[in-house]
């Protein structure tokens, strides 16, 4: 007994680190582009996460296959699941504050669901599926209202969603492509995600300013080493461990967890509006785990 309270604790104190890693991560990203540009966060971040993994892969013995096939799965998964979701979200999180980004996130769930029941054969919307997502979509549209003037910051916040629709559709087109160890599939799709975004940070010239930037190179150099590769490790523990169904929690507590964290360290607001949109979308991510009782 004690052992099984034990082995709960841990898959719970694993969680809500991997909670706490993605969650920051937002207000990371912002204090980051205090010092770079939304590519160079996002090509440090990438380098960064690569070059753990790639060691960690070399360390346990893995190493990335070399055909052309597998080369272009990790080249379709780097981009929809790295390269463009991390640009979008760095350059939306230039006029968007950090906790509403997080927050727009949340609505990564319910496109998932919708995705996967048109991709995936064992994916079917339900009734509660569908009543989640109109509520979670309730929720975003509760948050856009103030911009609804397609203000420049409306713009970013629309970026900001159309990242959560790349990493539900990779979440999707994972399960369809990738046959790779769960380690090796994130190195390759990091590795190919940095080398997609090398001609953009080319084309742009750092600053010794930037460079020496404390704040800005510290914040980049965290998002590639814990959100990006130590949170990839711990994914893997904690599915391992206690099963996606378990790891589905996460979605609850990552969008609050990046909602006060941005207010509380950036002194970023907290309107009734936000903080509505927040429980709106919550709720709906609620009400798409339900699931339908089959009648005897």
């Amino acid at each position: 007994m004690d052992g099984l309270l034990s082995h709960r604790y841990l898959n719970w104190a694993l969680l809500l680190t991997l909670v706490l890693m993605w969650g920051t991560s937002f207000m990371v990203t912002a204090l980051a582009l205090e010092g770079f540009t939304p590519t160079a966060v996002t090509h440090i971040r990438l380098g960064v996460g690569a070059a753990v993994l790639l060691g960690i892969c070399y360390i346990k013995g893995y190493r990335l296959p070399l055909t052309l096939r597998a080369w272009g799965v990790f080249f379709i998964l780097g981009m929809m699941g790295n390269a463009i979701p991390f640009m979008l979200i760095s350059w939306g999180q230039q006029e968007v504050a950090s906790g509403t980004a997080g927050t727009l996130m949340a609505i990564m769930p319910m496109m998932t669901i919708l995705i996967a029941h048109y991709l995936l054969p064992d994916e079917p919307l339900n009734r509660f599926k569908i009543a989640g997502v109109i509520v979670g979509f309730s929720g975003v549209a509760l948050l856009l209202r103030a911009d609804i003037a397609l203000s420049a910051s409306l713009w970013h916040e629309l970026a900001i969603l159309i990242a959560a629709c790349c990493y539900a559709l990779n979440a999707v087109l994972a399960r369809k492509l990738s046959s790779f160890h769960p380690l090796v599939g994130s190195a390759g799709m990091l590795t190919a995600a940095f080398i997609l975004t090398t001609p953009l940070f080319l084309s742009e010239s750092l600053t010794y300013s930037q460079i020496l930037q404390q704040t800005g190179i510290i914040a980049a150099l965290w998002l590639g080493f814990i959100p990006t590769a130590i949170a990839s490790l711990i994914f893997f523990v904690v599915v391992e461990r206690a099963g996606p169904g378990f790891l589905a929690n996460i979605n609850f507590m990552i969008p609050v967890v990046a909602f006060f964290t941005g207010a509380v360290v950036l002194n970023e607001p907290i309107s009734l509006n936000s903080f509505a949109a927040l429980v709106i979308i919550l709720a709906g991510i609620v009400l798409t785990r339900r699931t339908v009782q089959e009648k005897p």
